[in-house]
């Protein structure tokens, strides 16, 4: 599953960056942790700027508890404060958490849908490739604080 991503990413290193501006689109990868409870996840994700400074992020995680599985939809809204080679953001969102506390893939799978909010920053490296830095509190159970470090590719 690495190598494709890995393939995907640099297939599209011949494409051009613009700034923040609409129609502009990104898709990016890499870890989740929550905080709380020491998890960590892997997502993968996309971004398109619908208007200048404002997206819309889908992104999906996988979660690797120690029993059980569990994965992660999120649909964040994205604000950007700054432009440049460091790109400060606000996100507000929707996610959704399925969990299975049993072992394996037997058991009962719930649901728990809730808001996210928090801040961020996309760092630019190249014209085609940054990272990200997220920090978000999720609100389903306990307030989940979630740090977010992934790598971004400009598909503009």
């Amino acid at each position: 599953m690495k190598k494709i991503v890995l393939i995907l990413c640099f297939s599209f290193l011949v494409v051009s960056l613009q700034a923040q501006q609409q129609g502009e689109a990104r898709v990016m990868a890499g870890g989740d942790y929550r905080l709380t409870i020491k998890e960590l996840g892997t997502f993968l994700g996309a971004e398109y700027f619908f208007v200048d400074k404002f997206s819309l992020a889908p992104s999906f995680t996988v979660w690797f508890p120690e029993i059980g599985n569990s994965f992660n939809l999120n649909m964040d809204l994205k604000y950007y404060l700054t432009e440049g080679v460091s790109q400060v953001y606000l996100l507000v969102g929707y996610s959704n958490y399925w969990i299975n506390t049993q072992p394996g893939d037997a058991g009962l799978l719930q649901t728990r849908p809730g808001g996210n909010f928090g801040a961020g920053a996309f760092i630019k490296a190249t014209e085609q490739f940054g990272f990200i830095t997220e920090f978000k509190m999720q609100s389903q159970n306990t307030r989940w604080p979630v740090l977010r470090v992934g790598a971004v590719l400009n598909l503009n």
